[in-house]
């Protein structure tokens, strides 16, 4: 398995800077965001939430509102502790920053300013923030949530996520800086965010742009009115959506591959950056997504075969890569299963784009990892997922027929996940209510599949169906999954 390799920043040297993280711009299963207006009415206590929780930036906190009674959600969001940001006096770290004090801000005409800083608030340090850019600039460099945005030569605005080397960012007295290199990954560390206020922001962004490392940035009022769609407030970089995400495939094939982060690179500005494997970070450090991929031995078993995981990549539908319901999903159902099954690993890969899930035992140690392309797809949500999970979970524990190496075949596994495993994790009527959901999206995932053709191989997928109904109406397995 390849090693996790963390890219380790010095604390009290580093200015990176952390905006609002990519929250699900889509309903997530049926809830609305809630209104900008009412999310930043309430962004101290949802960050106070997150804080608690210890839930990243980006990550739903479902609330209601009067025009949602039935539920919305608002998101955890913050800058970096320790981002420069520049004020009348100086620079200043972004977390030094109370309300009332004054801070440098613009409009597009980047005449600078002094402004009142109305919203300031931060969360606690360590967590963990997914789909966080790296973004290298001349000799210096900044790290940004996804979304957030950044003041283009042209005046408009572009999602980090969306950048390349072949953009230029924009400096305090207008001049421009080209972008050497952009990365995804991790990043773990505190945050913080500010705003000149909490109104909708004009057509010029006036007094909503900072200064962040000496790029201009859009402050957080700007971020939060524009992530929740709101387009009217200031222009976008034109068909934005449509641009290849940082760290996919379509990125690198339009790009090129970026420059590694390499081991003792020392970058300008930001601290000193060192790779370590293997170790949970206790310092600010950000972990290149490229990093995080594992690898799969010859002998695991799959929730696909390899043809059908092929077909259903070049036919399917997916969520964005930088849209974390589904790495949430994972995350949270891993914790779920390995409540239950405490001596199997279970490890989610993001990054990587195969459509697949597999078990296998590596040194004496059982795993279940899922891949990224699977938990993208978008007839996948939670409960189809757990079921995958189960699947994967009873090639450790469902007993025979097995494959010389002991695990379990695919057909029983697909019986005793549905039957057993899914009746362990949900208690009672849960159980029902989670089988219900995830057999129809298990229907539109694996309803044209072949399967292996031999005997302790992957059923065809109308099989797997049956064999899922079975277990739930608690009928023995079906002949065809023997």
């Amino acid at each position: 398995m390849k090693k996790l390799n963390y890219i380790w920043i010095e604390f009290y040297h580093f200015l990176g800077e952390f905006a609002i993280m990519a929250c699900p711009s889509q309903p997530v299963q049926g809830t609305p965001p809630c209104s900008s207006e009412h999310c930043g009415g309430v962004q101290n206590n949802i960050n106070n939430i997150c804080k608690a929780q210890g839930w990243p930036v980006g990550n739903p906190v479902f609330t209601t509102e009067p025009q949602h009674p039935d539920g919305c959600y608002c998101c955890c969001s913050c800058l970096a502790l320790g981002t420069p940001v520049a004020a009348p006096e100086g620079v200043r770290p972004i977390e030094a920053f109370q309300i009332g004090d004054q801070v440098l801000a613009a409009g597009k005409d980047l005449q600078w300013d002094s402004k009142y800083v109305e919203f300031s608030q931060g969360t606690g340090v360590g967590s963990k923030n997914t789909f966080s850019i790296f973004v290298q600039f001349g000799q210096e460099s900044l790290i940004v949530t996804s979304d957030h945005l950044f003041l283009m030569p042209d005046k408009t605005l572009k999602r980090a996520d969306r950048l390349s080397n072949l953009d230029s960012l924009v400096r305090q007295d207008g001049s421009t800086v080209s972008v050497s290199s952009v990365h995804i990954g991790d990043f773990y560390g505190g945050f913080h965010h500010i705003a000149t206020s909490t109104e909708q922001p004009d057509q010029d962004l006036s007094g909503h742009l900072i200064i962040t490392n000496g790029i201009v940035s859009a402050d957080y009022a700007a971020q939060l009115f524009l992530r929740n769609g709101e387009e009217d407030v200031a222009g976008l970089t034109p068909d934005q959506d449509s641009l290849p995400i940082v760290g996919t495939p379509e990125h690198v094939e339009f790009y090129g591959d970026q420059p590694e982060l390499l081991l003792g690179t020392a970058i300008k500005n930001s601290g000193v950056v060192s790779m370590l494997a293997d170790v949970m970070p206790s310092t600010p450090a950000f972990v290149p997504a490229s990093q995080t991929r594992i690898d799969i031995p010859d002998n695991a078993c799959s929730f696909l075969s390899d043809d059908d995981a092929e077909a259903i990549k070049a036919a399917g539908t997916f969520r964005s890569f930088t849209d974390p319901s589904g790495q949430q999903w994972a995350e949270y159902l891993s914790t779920q299963f390995a409540a239950f099954y405490p001596n199997i690993q279970y490890l989610v890969d993001w990054a990587d784009n195969t459509v697949n899930a597999y078990a296998y035992v590596q040194n004496g140690q059982r795993y279940v990892t899922l891949k990224g392309g699977l938990l993208r797809l978008s007839f996948i949500e939670v409960e189809g997922i757990a079921l995958v999970l189960a699947h994967e979970t009873a090639h450790h524990v469902g007993g025979s027929p097995t494959f010389p190496g002991g695990l379990t075949c695919e057909g029983q596994s697909d019986f005793f996940g549905a039957n057993v495993v899914m009746r362990k994790v949900w208690f009672g009527p849960y159980y029902i209510t989670v089988m219900n959901r995830a057999i129809p999206q298990m229907q539109a995932f694996l309803g044209g599949t072949a399967g292996g053709g031999t005997p302790c191989s992957h059923p065809p997928g109308p099989c797997r169906i049956s064999t899922y109904q079975a277990a739930l109406a608690a009928q023995p397995k079906p002949a065809c999954a023997a």
